[in-house]
C-alpha cells in the first residue's frame, strides 16, 4: 500500500539509496518511461523549481541521490502545470538569487491561492532569507544540510489521513 503522502506522478528507476524516484529525461514529461509506479518512501513526493535551469537539475540530481522522490519543473511557470496534474505534497521553489525572490513568493501565492494546504518550502541561501519569502519553510540549498533538514522536518511532520 502506497503512504498518503504519495502523488499520482509516475516514476521510473531506484535512486543509489534503494528509493523509486523521479528522472529527469525531457521537459516534455520528466520522466524516463511514463509508468505509473509510485515510490514506498517516509517522506512526500517533491516537485522543483528554480530560477536557474542548471542549479536546478543540479539540486534535482543531489536529492535524487539522497533518496528522495523529487520530479523537475524546467522553471516557476511549468511547476504549476505539474502540480496541477499530479498534486505533489511538497513544493520546493530553488531562489538562486534576489532576483528571482518576486517570481518565486508569486508562483507560491497562486498555488496557495488555489490549495491553502499545500506546502511551499524555499530552498535559498541565508542571505535570501529576510528578502519576503513567504511559504511553509526555507530550506538550505547546500545538499548535506537540505537532506537533514528535509528528513527531520518530514519526519516530524504527522502523516495525513488516506
Amino acid at each position: 500500500m502506497l503512504s498518503p503522502y504519495h502523488s499520482s506522478a509516475p516514476v521510473s528507476s531506484k535512486s543509489p539509496k534503494g528509493n523509486v524516484a523521479f528522472m529527469n529525461t525531457n521537459e516534455a514529461d520528466h520522466f524516463s518511461d511514463g509508468s505509473d509506479r509510485m515510490i514506498d518512501s517516509p517522506f512526500p513526493d517533491i516537485l522543483l523549481a528554480g530560477d536557474n535551469v542548471h542549479a536546478a537539475e543540479s539540486m534535482h540530481r543531489k536529492l535524487f541521490e539522497e533518496g528522495f522522490a523529487v520530479q523537475l519543473a524546467p522553471g516557476y511557470g511549468a511547476l504549476e502545470t505539474l502540480w496541477q496534474q499530479h498534486r505533489h505534497p511538497v513544493i520546493l521553489l530553488d531562489v538562486s538569487s534576489v532576483h528571482a525572490v518576486d517570481a518565486a513568493v508569486d508562483t507560491a501565492l497562486r498555488i496557495k491561492r488555489r490549495d491553502l494546504g499545500q506546502f511551499i518550502g524555499y530552498l535559498a541561501d541565508p542571505i535570501l532569507r529576510t528578502s519576503g519569502l513567504a511559504g511553509d519553510a526555507i530550506f538550505p540549498r547546500n545538499i548535506e544540510p537540505l537532506s537533514e533538514a528535509l528528513r527531520m522536518h518530514f519526519s516530524r511532520q504527522p502523516r495525513p489521513e488516506a
